[in-house]
């Protein structure tokens, strides 16, 4: 750090006295050191963030606290630059352990000159805390969305080579596609012969989920399996007839029943 405040000492104490009541009213800790590092001034903000007094605190060395952390933000600002920190802090006087948010800024003279700087001292030990719980509990609701996504499209091995995907409940667009893809996987991974898509569990399905029923059917088809959809609701199947799909390669059946005993039938017959 910089050496001799000189007389750019009286500079930024006349600056703190111009701006003594928004200096004193702040609520954030405000410090104003000269060049030698050596604080010339502070607010009441910093002295309740620091738990020490204020005869301790002004004409303290900076550069020697006991928590070296905050070192580098303060010497910044001596070079004509800003400087942050963000992270623990242990005041030198009580111990105490919190979390400091620390922005400083050099301080100039009217011809430019760096005369000392100033630094903002931030207690984020609480609001910190805050964000780290609110994280938390995002990745816990992402981890449970995804746990309620899996239990939504439970993919079933029924029978040697035949899989069924039950569908229960309301089929977005979004949920089709998961649908179809945990579909797709287990179709390879199981060498499935039969996939069985069963709809006893949804009364409405809108066009963009048909679409994608009909592409999961078509796919599946691709890579050698025989659909089966079991369980259509008149409303369902209406929408079908309406949109106009084309099931010539899908095989129809009233229930999950007579699907499975129609893939067994065909697995005997190989």
């Amino acid at each position: 750090m910089g050496t001799g405040a000189g007389a750019g000492t009286e500079t930024l104490l006349a600056s703190a006295e111009r701006f003594h009541l928004v200096f004193e009213a702040a609520s954030v800790g405000l410090l104003v050191y000269g060049l030698d590092s050596r604080v010339v001034e502070c607010n009441e903000a910093i002295l309740e963030i620091s738990r020490t007094r204020r005869e301790q605190l002004v004409g303290l060395d900076l550069s020697k606290v006991k928590d070296q952390r905050i070192v580098p933000a303060v010497a910044e600002s001596l070079t004509g630059a800003k400087g942050f920190y963000q992270g623990p802090y242990d005041t030198s006087t009580s111990g105490a352990h919190i979390l400091v948010v620390i922005h400083s800024t050099p301080l100039r003279d009217s011809d430019g000159r760096v005369i000392g700087g100033v630094a903002t001292f931030e207690d984020a030990t609480e609001r910190l805390r805050i964000d780290r719980e609110l994280r938390d509990q995002l990745d816990l609701v992402q981890r449970q969305s995804s746990t309620i996504r899996a239990l939504g499209t439970p993919i079933l091995k029924v029978w040697d080579q035949v899989l069924c995907l039950p569908v229960i409940g309301i089929v977005d667009s979004a949920r089709a596609v998961e649908m179809a893809e945990s579909m797709l996987q287990a179709i390879v991974a199981e060498s499935t012969r039969f996939a069985i898509v069963d709809l006893t569990g949804v009364e409405v399905v809108d066009t963009a989920t048909a679409q994608h029923l009909v592409r999961l059917f078509r796919s599946a088809e691709l890579v050698g399996v025989e659909s089966v959809l079991c369980g259509i609701r008149p409303a369902v199947a209406q929408t079908i007839i309406d949109l106009g799909m084309d099931m010539d390669h899908v095989r129809t059946m009233g229930t999950m029943y007579h699907a499975l005993k129609f893939c067994i039938r065909r697995l005997d017959e190989v």
